[in-house]
């Protein structure tokens, strides 16, 4: 690396550093206290604790609590705002939470490290996007730039560590012909409001950012050069996964299969109503409503299949870029029968349902043959 680029590094890893900036839209409702879907807990309801982030993708957890599925379901459920899926996993392992969103990076890091966590399902996939500063593109149509890494040679990229679209464009840049040490100036940042907050700076060409700065990005300016549903590796690569303690999952079948019954059913109501669904989403994030219906209804996936075969892709992309240094079978911590199971008893009782047949049809491709 030149001296230029290493100072150039140094200024960027500065600014992170003192990022301290609290971006408008993060904050949710519930953050300083619990929220019960039963006022007076009934003793045929299970009580359930599932935790969550200030992040438009868990907006299934809200529409399940806020429509009543959980209820209806049997659970007695408590959502919990946390900051990180550090405190999600510490949570899930003394015993407070009963299912977590962990991305899923994360997830197969845990796996990896011996973390006794299972997948049941999906909060969410897409989302991401590769946003440039506008002198990137200076001059060239949509057509010349749109998807045109190549671009980005010689150019500083901020990537939030340890995070899915770390690894997602890390991999759309090699797929792109670039070499990560030497083509690109890759700075990482330990949040995504840091890597937005990034973009700031003179020094920063590109950041990688997710909803709802996604968004907030392109409205203040910055191009769009890829989302992440562009890249061909991934095919629509996942992101945070809905998990559990391998032994609650295996003692308590019945209620979790209740529980993804009713993500099931929020699925269906984030396709079917679109106003009912950021209406209940707005009770827990403090976003514009226009960005947040951009953010959800572009470029972003909210399936609740556990996705078994693109866990394993992207467990190969991380082997592929260095960040695993061990095999294991991440498919031993994907749990598809609960899910299977809550899908065909709700096909069961709706066999016209539109919806519940696409993601019958979908899983079929989800399932991952060795």
């Amino acid at each position: 690396m030149s001296k230029k680029s290493k100072n150039k590094r140094r200024k960027i890893l500065a600014l992170l550093v003192s990022a301290a900036l609290i971006v408008t839209g993060m904050a949710a409702c519930g953050s300083s206290s619990d929220t019960s879907s039963s006022s007076s807990a009934s003793g045929k309801l299970t009580k359930f604790n599932i935790g969550h982030l200030p992040a438009t993708g868990h907006i299934l957890y809200f529409i399940a609590y806020e429509e009543g599925f959980f209820k209806d379901e049997g659970l007695d459920v408590t959502l919990t705002q946390y900051n990180n899926n550090t405190e999600e996993l510490a949570a899930l392992e003394a015993g407070k939470l009963d299912v977590a969103p962990i991305n899923a990076t994360n997830l197969i890091k845990y796996i990896g490290e011996g973390h006794e966590v299972t997948s049941i399902g999906g909060v969410m996939s897409d989302g991401h996007a590769l946003v440039v500063d506008p002198s990137v593109v200076k001059g060239l149509k949509e057509k010349d730039y749109h998807k045109n890494l190549k671009l980005l040679k010689g150019k500083t990229i901020v990537l939030q560590a340890n995070s899915t679209y770390d690894v997602e464009f890390r991999i759309a840049l090699k797929e792109a012909g670039l070499d990560l040490d030497k083509d690109v100036n890759i700075v990482t940042a330990d949040s995504g409001t840091d890597a937005y907050n990034a973009l700031k700076s003179k020094d920063v060409d590109a950041a990688a950012v997710y909803a709802p700065f996604r968004q907030k990005a392109i409205d203040e300016g910055y191009v769009p050069l890829i989302y992440c549903d562009e890249i061909d590796y991934f095919d629509h690569p996942i992101c945070c996964r809905d998990v559990a303690l391998s032994k609650k999952v295996k003692e308590n079948p019945e209620t979790y299969e209740a529980f993804t019954r009713a993500m099931i059913r929020a699925g269906e109501f984030l396709e079917n109503d679109h106003e009912g669904s950021i209406k209940d989403a707005l009770k827990y994030l403090d976003i514009d409503k226009d960005i947040l219906t951009k953010d959800i209804y572009n470029h972003s996936i909210n399936n609740p299949d556990p996705d078994e075969a693109k866990t394993v892709t992207l467990y190969k992309a991380m082997k592929e870029l260095g960040y695993i240094d061990k095999d294991f079978d991440v498919t031993k911590s994907v749990n598809n029968d609960i899910y299977v199971s809550a899908l065909d008893s709700l096909i069961k009782e709706n066999p016209d349902n539109k919806y519940y047949k696409s993601l019958k049809k979908y899983h079929k491709t989800a399932v991952y043959k060795k």
